[in-house]
Parts: C-alpha cells; sequence; structure tokens
C-alpha cells in the first residue's frame, strides 16, 4: 500500500472542549463467564470507578476472532479488556460488540508502569482510569492483508462516544502503542485514525443501534486462534 503510514505512538486524541454527545446505549453481548473475567482478569480500580474514568485506549488483539482472544485471556495471558469488537468473518460483525469486563473494574490492557507525559499528565496505572476496547485484528504489520472494516470502526467510535457521554471526567482516547511503543504497536499504522476521530467527535449523535436478536455463540462455537493479543 503506498503513501506515508500513520505513526501509532501518535494516536492520540484529546477531548477537551469538544461537545460532548448525548447518552446513548450500545449494541453489545455480555460473554458467559463474565463473572470470571471480574474475579480473575480484572481488579478493583483504584480510583472512583465514575469520576476516576479519564481515558479509553484502543488495541488490536493480533488474532483473527473474538473467541481466540478471549480464550487466550482465560489459560495463557493475565490480560482482559472491557470490549471486544468482532472482525468481518464472526457472526456479530455488523450488528453487535462483545463486553468481557464490567465497567467497575479495572481490566489488564496496559502495563502498570506505562504512561506518556501528553496523556493525563503522565499518569501511570492506566488500567484503573481507563476502560479499554480491543479490535480483532491480525496485525500482520509485515504483509498488511487485513484492513478495519468500516464497521469496526464505527463501532469503536460509538463505545467511545458512549463513555464519553457517561463518564463526566473522560478526556482521552489514546492507542496502545502511544504508552507502550517499545512493545506495542497496536492498533497499527493502518488504522484510520483521523477517521476515527471525527465520528467520535462528531456534533451528530450516531444512529441508534441495532436490536439484539441473537445471543452471542459459545466460545467453543467461535473459530479459535492461537495467536497472542496485543494486551497485557
Amino acid at each position: 500500500m503506498g503513501g506515508i503510514m500513520a505513526n501509532p505512538e501518535t494516536y492520540i486524541l484529546d477531548l477537551n472542549g469538544k461537545t460532548r454527545p448525548p447518552r446513548s446505549s450500545l449494541a453489545e453481548t455480555v460473554v458467559h463467564d463474565i463473572d470470571w473475567f471480574n474475579a480473575n482478569r480484572a481488579s478493583k480500580r483504584r480510583f472512583d470507578p465514575v469520576l476516576g474514568i479519564k481515558g479509553v485506549v484502543i488495541h488490536a488483539t493480533a488474532g483473527s476472532t473474538s473467541g481466540g482472544a478471549l480464550q487466550h485471556w482465560r489459560t495463557a495471558a493475565n490480560a482482559s479488556a472491557h470490549w471486544i469488537v468482532p472482525a468481518e468473518r464472526e457472526a456479530e460483525h455488523g450488528r453487535k460488540v462483545i463486553a468481557s469486563v464490567y465497567e467497575a473494574r479495572a481490566a489488564r490492557h496496559v502495563r502498570d508502569d506505562k504512561s506518556n507525559r501528553a496523556i493525563n499528565g503522565g499518569a501511570a496505572l492506566i488500567n484503573h482510569w481507563t476502560l479499554g476496547i480491543e479490535i480483532v485484528n491480525r496485525q500482520d504489520l509485515d504483509d498488511y492483508t487485513d484492513p478495519y472494516s468500516d464497521w469496526q470502526v464505527q463501532a469503536t467510535a460509538d463505545i467511545v462516544r458512549y463513555c464519553w457521554a457517561k463518564y463526566p471526567n473522560l478526556r482521552w482516547v489514546f492507542s496502545h502503542a502511544s504508552v507502550d511503543p517499545r512493545r506495542r504497536a497496536d492498533p497499527g499504522k493502518q488504522f484510520p485514525w483521523t477517521k476515527f476521530a471525527g465520528l467520535v467527535t462528531a456534533a451528530t449523535a450516531p444512529p441508534a443501534p441495532l436490536p439484539l436478536v441473537n445471543p452471542v455463540p459459545d466460545d467453543d462455537e467461535m473459530a479459535d486462534d492461537s495467536r497472542q493479543p496485543c494486551c497485557g
């Protein structure tokens, strides 16, 4: 793909001074074992679970399916996120995102010692003052063949708008790469950050989500993927 690629380390959106969107709901479904994730892959927040929320972190899974990411978190990684945005090949794509940790809990998606002086005054312990979104994407950076779908970008923006409307002190939206550049590049140079930021800050609210019809399939019905997700 030609042209100059973006640098994911610079993906930082400061919402200060922007018009906060109206409250909205999410088209989401909850994993069947969310209580296990809350107990084993999340922690009590060190800051107020409403007033203490200052940001949202954007990740990519480095895998092919939501089920693969969830299974990896269960069995091989002390990691998690609040939401997963499914890929085009998944039944949930175009309909709903997947919630895997309660918003009131601190999911484990960024290492505790990581920070960026340009974000929230350089505060560490990012998990405790943010919400985490994982977008299913292979992150095959050497031979890029897995572009983000328009729906994935819109769904991620919708989650951020939902959070922005709900949490009065939320100001920062930023990439995993911006706070851990030596280890992580997600969501990657191909993620359309400028388009995404425009969707987040759009003056008009996004269309109301479609109602949920079918529950998310059990994880053994989802295609598994052995590749490790990016977070943690």
